[in-house]
């Protein structure tokens, strides 16, 4: 998620509102992927008493290309360094890595212009751990996600058209995934016919890779990047529930998928999920011990 609403800086005020919209949703840990303003990094200290934020601060994307509104631009390596560093001591969680643009609607595969070399992103990974900062890599293309994988990455955020060789990669070096398939979707109302059936073709592709992954035991993580244009904080966490289960996901994977655990789901430290979502024959199987679910 990013601590914006509808693409824009929040004030105090707004910070505090998201807050209770999370606690409103059951959601009471959550991760900020930065923005320019680096108000993730306010957020964590403003709302501590109220939700766990762990915060990017600024994302790092390369010069000229997509990423202006997450954060640092940098370009070789002494710019590298020092754009690491300053987000380090601003205290920073880990660090998000912008490696590739975003979907384009333009045809097959087709991502905008963004992200660094497989050497700039060796650079990147060796710095990340002078300051030990895990990366997390904004990647759609297969070459992109694939550089990324090398190179160190800890996660990959999004991963559009991502290929079974890149995730039979994660899955073997323990890299996460972030699908976010809900930003993409919801997307759909504001295209033509034509965009939208292209729209629906890489949602199609996509669900069927978060299977595959998931049945070879690469670790999924649910994320929506709310406050993005037309995706709310909160109920947006359950359209990307939903549309994991839309992949073919049980419950409990699922569930897992949520920043959770199998021992924690076992313990009762399950999330809380909306009556509409699960149905009672899943409730009884996954929650056989008796845990209490509701809003």
């Amino acid at each position: 998620m990013h601590f914006t609403k509808e693409g824009r800086p929040v004030s105090n005020q707004e910070l505090l509102k998201i807050a209770h919209r999370y606690r409103q949703y059951g959601i009471f840990e959550v991760h900020d992927m930065g923005h320019k303003s680096a108000a993730g990094l306010e957020a964590r200290r403003a709302l501590e008493e109220k939700i766990k934020v762990r915060s990017a601060g600024w994302a790092i994307f390369r010069k000229g290309t997509y990423g202006v509104f997450l954060g640092k631009s940098v370009s070789g390596k002494e710019e590298i360094k020092k754009a690491i560093k300053e987000i380090s001591e601003a205290g920073a969680d880990f660090l998000k890595v912008v490696n590739s643009g975003i979907v384009s609607l333009r045809g097959e595969g087709s991502v905008t212009e963004g992200g660094f070399s497989l050497e700039e992103l060796k650079i990147i990974h060796g710095e990340a751990l002078e300051h030990n900062l895990e990366i997390r890599c904004h990647a759609n293309s297969e070459m992109a996600i694939g550089d990324a994988i090398s190179a160190g990455a800890s996660s990959i955020e999004h991963g559009f058209f991502m290929s079974k060789e890149n995730i039979d990669a994660m899955a073997e070096k323990g890299v996460a995934w972030t699908p976010t398939v809900y930003a993409l979707q919801s997307l759909a109302p504001t295209l033509q016919d034509d965009e939208r059936k292209y729209l629906d073709g890489v949602i199609d592709r996509h669900l069927s890779s978060i299977h595959y992954a998931s049945s070879i035991g690469c670790r999924l993580r649910i994320g929506t990047d709310s406050g993005s244009k037309g995706v709310d904080h909160g109920p947006s966490f359950f359209d990307e529930l939903a549309l994991f289960r839309k992949a073919g996901l049980t419950l409990p994977q699922t569930v897992s998928s949520a920043c959770m655990v199998a021992e924690e789901i076992e313990r009762g430290n399950y999330l809380l999920v909306k009556k509409d979502f699960i149905t009672t024959k899943e409730i009884e199987a996954v929650y056989q011990r008796g845990q209490r679910i509701g809003l």
